[in-house]
């Protein structure tokens, strides 16, 4: 569920309370203008991946005493974002309370399961990062908490990141990895607004450890610096990109893909590959594709385009405009040139 497409909603609600302001004083109607613009912005802000500062416009929202769905379900993801479980608990259920939602039920369940893991979890703080692991894995914590620091100082300079960001990791025993996050068998690790990885990968090869870091804390960093829209595949592309995992599994998968005709459009992995769920080998190709046009793209424009996408990805109102202005064409023809070297390597 994207705010943005909720906005609208709001507005109307607020539309009519402004209707009434022909029979107010001057100074409600001029509140009423401000919580339109504190709304506003604090949507818009969040959707950029501006959290800490739409906070304070949200929270006056309800700090007055006006209960409006759209804006606890924000305050929620927020809090949640910041692991303050019970406060995105609480405002969630206030959303559902006002508009009910199966979306938003499934996050005050989650949430519910996680605060009771999440009670049993010990900190550690470290520069940019808050670890949350069991206190018989200290030792594995130190080393997942040293690779965390390290991948991200490589990460920012890569991608000329210098503000002062703060990220949650989550270390799981993997039946409350599984329980919780209900994700498929696949998925070695995720990123939902905190980096979540079972403990039996915290453990295991260094060099296979730092990849799953790399690859996550990449998807954090997009996520800061280009908001909660950015589509599945640019996010997939880049981290696996830098992840430094070899891709000779992904170009069988691709070679496969392009010989019988059935790459998957990227119009249709906007969305999370978690929802492919099982499906194996939509999940192979899906990821394989993101990596080779994102490596499409690095190699025939440089890696400083892609951070230009990720810089400018609130600036414009569609894909199209924003690829445009970095690539001077638009993504599908960019996407038919992708193909074409493709065929002209595995046919």
């Amino acid at each position: 569920m994207l705010v943005r497409d909720k906005i609208t909603r709001t507005f109307i609600f607020l539309f009519i309370i402004l209707i009434s302001t022909h029979f107010c004083s001057a100074g409600e109607y001029n509140r009423l203008q401000e919580i339109r613009s504190n709304i506003n912005t604090g949507i818009v802000l969040y959707n950029e991946g501006r959290k800490k500062e739409a906070l304070p416009y949200l929270e006056e929202i309800t700090d007055s005493g006006i209960v409006l769905p759209d804006v606890y379900y924000v305050l929620g993801e927020i809090y949640y974002e910041d692991n303050e479980l019970q406060k995105a608990i609480d405002s969630w259920e206030i959303s559902q309370s006002q508009s009910p939602k199966d979306v938003i039920r499934t996050k005050i369940t989650k949430a519910k399961k996680e605060l009771k893991v999440d009670e049993k979890l010990s900190n550690k703080i470290s520069c940019n990062f808050v670890l949350k692991y069991d206190q018989d894995d200290a030792y594995s914590s130190e080393l997942v908490l040293h690779s965390l620091v390290n991948a991200y100082n490589a990460l920012a300079y890569d991608f000329g990141w210098y503000e002062n960001s703060e990220f949650t990791v989550i270390l799981y025993s993997s039946k409350d990895f599984s329980d919780i996050l209900n994700v498929p068998s696949w998925a070695a690790a995720i990123y939902d607004g905190k980096i979540r990885i079972p403990f039996q990968y915290a453990s295991m090869n260094i060099d296979e450890l730092e990849s799953i870091i790399r690859h996550e804390l990449t998807h954090a960093l997009i996520h800061h610096m280009a908001g909660s829209n950015v589509p599945a595949w640019l996010h997939e592309g880049i981290a696996q990109h830098k992840d430094g995992i070899d891709d000779t599994a992904a170009k069988e998968v691709l070679r496969k893909a392009v010989n019988s005709n059935s790459l998957i459009p990227f119009n249709q992995l906007k969305r999370g590959f978690v929802n492919f769920k099982e499906d194996s080998t939509k999940v192979k190709l899906a990821y394989a594709e993101s990596l080779s046009f994102i490596e499409y793209l690095i190699n025939n424009y440089g890696f400083y385009t892609i951070i230009d996408i990720l810089k400018n990805f609130n600036n414009y109102t569609s894909l199209d405009e924003l690829f445009i202005s970095v690539y001077r064409i638009n993504l599908n023809l960019l996407e038919n040139g992708w193909i074409e070297q493709l065929r002209l390597e595995y046919q």
